[in-house]
Formats: structure tokens, sequence, C-alpha cells
């Protein structure tokens, strides 16, 4: 694939990708989930290193694990792990299938920012257990 054609995916490594789910026509059925967010908001801010959100939206954050360990080390680990684990809960819980962070810039569907959500707890973990 080439870059192209992975626009609107999320890249968290050099080749893994969160896909796009699209979600056309579902645009005006967006729940705003930057509220469910809060704990982790530390940690987001500190993945914004590419660029800023209101430009270049998902694109400015580096979420790949190194990026996700570099931005921990200010952080205390247990921490951002409950609020990353709270975050996922509360955002599996919205009714709404489609949702929006306003901070991020960002449209997708419920089952992107998941994975998404998922990946952060996996490289937060992972972090711990390195004693990064």
């Amino acid at each position: 694939m080439t870059q192209r054609d992975r626009q609107y995916d999320i890249q968290i490594a050099d080749d893994a990708w969160i896909e796009y789910i699209d979600i056309a026509g579902r645009y005006d059925q967006a729940t705003d989930i930057d509220a469910l967010l809060d704990g982790l908001w530390p940690l987001i801010c500190r993945l914004e290193t590419h660029c800023v959100a209101g430009c270049c939206g998902m694109d400015a954050y580096d979420f790949t694990r190194e990026g996700v360990a570099t931005a921990l080390r200010e952080l205390d680990r247990a921490h951002m792990h409950a609020a990353c684990v709270a975050a996922k809960a509360a955002v599996a819980a919205v009714a709404s299938d489609v949702l929006t962070s306003a901070s991020m810039n960002h449209f997708a569907d419920k089952r992107v920012f998941l994975q998404l959500l998922g990946h952060l707890d996996e490289c937060i973990v992972a972090a711990d257990r390195a004693g990064a």
C-alpha cells in the first residue's frame, strides 16, 4: 500500500496501522468524547509532536510504541493505565458508533477509537514492565 492509501489510517508503528472505517453519512451521529478522555490528556498532549491537531488531526500525533514510551517518561504510568482503562470503558458505553474529539480534530468510528485506546494501554503496560 502507498502512503496515499493509508491517508485516513492511524499509524502506530513503521509498518502497523489502525485502519480507517468509513463514516460517510454518519457524521451527524457523532458524540464528542473529549470529556471521556479526561485523565489521558497529559499523555495525548505529549504525543502531539509532528504538528498540531488543529492543523493535522491525528497525523499530528506520534502513536508509535517509542513515541508513547517517550511521552510517558514524565508521567505516572499507573495513573495513565488507570485513565486509559476508564476511557476505554466510557467510550465503549457511548451509544453512538461515531465519535469525535474536538481537541484532537478527529471523527472516527467507535471501533477505531477503541483500537487506539487499546494500543495506548498496551504501550503503557509495556513501558511499565520495561521500567522505562
